[in-house]
């Protein structure tokens, strides 16, 4: 089914159409706006008055769904996610994942991609990120290695790619993965503002969950009673960043007052809010995943992610932007995020709550 007419409050990028609809002509929007301007109806009409219509959600940075890991079996992670109203979605693969499995995984989303699915990727995440922020050990003697990175690269499936600029290695990965299209992401790291400002320049694009698993190349400070710059002030700064944000909840990946300070410094249109789920909490009542009295990402689906985002005070459109149109375009992903002419026809139906309650996307 890929003809139909949608009417209820239709989220466009900057306002709400409280009498809205959308028509889609073969997984295209062909019309989107006022009901009244609706010259034609296209194919079943569903009535959804009450209910918003916005664009399905894009995540970014996503390992697992409940008892399943991305790497075990992506197509049944992906499905739970688009029950929860995520239409495109990037598998992610950590740094402890090893190189041959990773390798297999990487076939097997180019397979999967080749028909109906809401897998648009990979994201890696690692294996070059700074053992001491929530990466583990690297194991002794442990190198950048750029015959192992590029049999990875090549592959034609990684959108982004997560690594801390100041490991010994990574100016040559930056020029290369951008060669092959890949979006690198900085993020797992207490880089100096000289190698953020450096990754920037060679097409770093994405902090990884900006104000987690971070920290400052000089501590302690080097006088007393002031501060040095950290990892997330340098990519702050910057002006071609888009900023994953992590907001739980309980806001124990980023505290309230973090998130308004990234939005007065870098403005909405370049906050992207991401699950990083993972598998194997212990409380499946809570967003955030914790192992062992470890926090270990999230238990965040995006319907909760958006939800999160508009009790912090943004607006539907802007916790539209930030949940679908902001990260497929920081990953490449065209035609995607908005309700507008020409745009695959990823669409959720919610109530205010954002639960969903029904899901439609352009390839079915």
């Amino acid at each position: 089914m890929n003809t139909y007419t949608l009417y209820g409050r239709v989220v466009m990028f900057d306002r709400v159409i409280e009498n809205g609809a959308v028509a889609v002509r073969d997984g295209r929007i062909e019309y989107a706006g006022e009901k009244s301007g609706l010259s034609s109806v296209l194919g079943e009409v569903f009535d959804y008055t009450g209910y918003i219509i916005a664009p399905g959600f894009v995540d970014i940075h996503c390992h697992a769904a409940p008892g399943v890991w991305a790497y075990e079996d992506p197509v049944k992670m992906a499905e739970y996610h688009r029950s929860h109203g995520t239409t495109s979605i990037l598998c992610t693969y950590y740094r402890d994942i090893p190189h041959d499995v990773i390798l297999r995984c990487l076939g097997d989303i180019k397979e999967i991609m080749k028909g109906a699915t809401t897998i648009k990727g990979a994201h890696l995440e690692g294996p070059y990120l700074n053992p001491q922020y929530g990466s583990g050990k690297l194991d002794e003697g442990e190198k950048v290695n750029r015959d192992e990175y590029l049999s990875l690269a090549k592959s034609g499936v990684i959108r982004q790619w997560t690594y801390a600029p100041e490991v010994d290695g990574t100016e040559q990965f930056e020029k290369d993965i951008v060669k092959e299209g890949i979006v690198p992401a900085i993020g797992h790291s207490s880089a100096s503002p000289k190698d953020v400002k450096r990754a920037e320049n060679n097409g770093a694009r994405i902090v990884t969950h900006l104000f987690d698993a971070t920290g400052k190349a000089v501590d302690p400070p080097s006088y007393d009673g002031t501060i040095e710059a950290s990892f997330n002030v340098a990519a702050l700064i910057c002006d071609n960043f888009y900023y994953e944000i992590i907001l739980d909840k309980e806001r124990v990946h980023v505290r309230s007052e973090l998130l308004k300070l990234a939005v007065k410094t870098v403005g909405v249109d370049r906050i992207i809010g991401i699950t990083d789920s993972c598998a194997d909490g212990e409380d499946p009542e809570s967003d955030i995943n914790v192992v062992n009295g470890e926090l270990y990402g999230s238990q965040l689906t995006m319907n909760r992610v958006a939800k999160n985002f508009f009790d912090e005070g943004f607006t539907l459109p802007e916790v539209s932007r930030i949940t679908a149109y902001t990260p497929a375009s920081a990953v490449g992903l065209e035609n995607t995020g908005k309700l507008e002419k020409g745009f695959d026809a990823d669409i959720i139906v919610a109530d205010d709550l954002f639960n969903i309650k029904k899901v439609f996307t352009a390839r079915q």
